[in-house]
């Protein structure tokens, strides 16, 4: 549900945009709440997170792995920052990072393995999860009104996804050894992004970031969709913050050549954002 959400947000965008060209538009320069050029954004939000992941290897049967049944927290303080450049009256350039990680230890209930290394059932073991997300987007105003902004554009995202395990495991009844696995995928994928923005009056808005993307690139397959919906106050004429909620949900796999490398997440949480603008 997660996943088609902000896909059926962004096809939504794009069909007001096309119902409201055909209306009169206001002039080509943005003016009042849409007249800054430069908007800096700070945020931290207390995500929660899903998250299964796979290394198989030719040697191991494939096993998926929960995070969550080896102790790795559930929820996480996550801190965003992004930069918006309105470089023409039109035209805009978006940049952002954010980030996820969790971390935990449990016993395992069941043989494991991961990118051909072997966990045993009753090893106690360390599990950690680490997601990166990096944006650059081309945004194109298809809307604007005195209080309404509809834009529309298309970029790429980075992915940076890593998970580890170590601990030690029984070797026979007399011995142990430690072992440890761990293992990255960097996925450069293009998206398509949509936001809209609406300002109440000079103090109050709501904005609603959303997106999509296929990782079927090369050698990744899936997709990545987020969607960002926020409530604003505008505290002076450059200053302002605001509350929300942010969903992302990634599933994406990496063919490799003797193995495959897979991520199931979806993370959520509210948002606090610090914003200058000017």
């Amino acid at each position: 549900m997660i996943k088609h959400l902000a896909a059926v947000t962004v096809f939504t965008l794009a069909a007001c945009s096309a119902a409201t060209q055909a209306q009169s538009d206001a002039s080509a320069a943005p003016s009042g709440p849409f007249s800054k050029k430069h908007m800096f954004s700070l945020g931290i939000t207390r995500q929660s997170t899903n998250t299964s992941v796979s290394a198989t290897s030719e040697n191991f049967e494939p096993v998926v792995i929960n995070l969550d049944n080896l102790g790795v927290d559930e929820r996480d303080n996550s801190y965003f920052i992004d930069y918006r450049y309105r470089f023409t009256p039109k035209w805009s350039i978006y940049a952002g990072s954010y980030q996820f990680s969790g971390s935990g230890e449990a016993v395992t209930e069941r043989d494991l393995n991961y990118d051909g290394v072997e966990f045993t059932t009753g090893s106690e073991i360390r599990s950690e999860l680490d997601i990166d997300v990096y944006i650059l987007d081309v945004l194109y105003t298809v809307h604007r009104s005195n209080s309404v902004e509809i834009m529309l554009g298309v970029g790429v995202h980075a992915l940076d996804l890593g998970a580890s395990f170590a601990g030690n495991v029984s070797v026979n009844d007399q011995s142990s050894e430690f072992r440890r696995a761990s293992s990255t995928l960097l996925a450069p994928v293009p998206n398509l992004r949509g936001t809209a923005t609406w300002a109440l009056n000079k103090h109050f808005g709501f904005s609603l970031v959303a997106g999509w993307l296929s990782a079927d690139v090369d050698d990744y397959s899936g997709d990545f969709v987020y969607g960002h919906l926020r409530a604003s106050y505008q505290i002076s004429d450059r200053f302002g913050a605001s509350l929300g909620y942010q969903v992302t949900d990634i599933d994406i796999t990496e063919a490799r050549s003797r193995s495959k490398l897979s991520f199931d997440t979806e993370i959520d949480g509210p948002s606090l954002t610090l914003t200058y603008s000017f």
